[in-house]
């Protein structure tokens, strides 16, 4: 276990933290005393005591409105996989729809070309129309 010193409010205190974690905790202290300093802004006769509880009411006030946002990003994502899934079921049934629409024209046109073959190699020889002029 590693042993830092921080520093809030002008006071140090010595936290343990595991090792490799002394970094994040010192950038933790940092936050932490930052929002000391800006509460203990509006409120210069507080007291040590009294600026902590202060601070963390504002620490919990965070955390219950990222909470709040949470709960609504969660439900946002399920109305958004609903959605794609009724998009995607939708896209399926126009494929479907269209695969359906191809199949029919290439039939109605393979039945149609036989005839047309045929038709033109049966079909009787053109005679040209004499020029009269000519």
């Amino acid at each position: 276990m590693a042993e830092i010193t921080i520093s809030v409010n002008s006071r140090p205190f010595q936290v343990v933290c595991r090792d490799g974690e002394e970094a994040q905790v010192t950038q933790l202290a940092e936050d932490f005393a930052a929002r000391v300093a800006t509460i203990k802004k509006g409120n210069e006769k507080a007291g040590d005591s009294h600026l902590m509880v202060l601070t963390g009411l504002m620490l919990c006030n965070d955390i219950r409105d990222l909470k709040h946002e949470l709960v609504a990003v969660r439900r946002d994502m399920a109305e958004a996989s609903k959605s794609r899934d009724a998009l995607s079921a939708r896209v399926d049934e126009i494929e479907d729809v269209l695969s359906l629409a191809l199949n029919s024209a290439a039939e109605k046109i393979e039945a149609i070309l036989p005839d047309m073959t045929n038709g033109s190699q049966n079909a009787p020889p053109t005679q040209e129309t004499p020029n009269p002029l000519g």
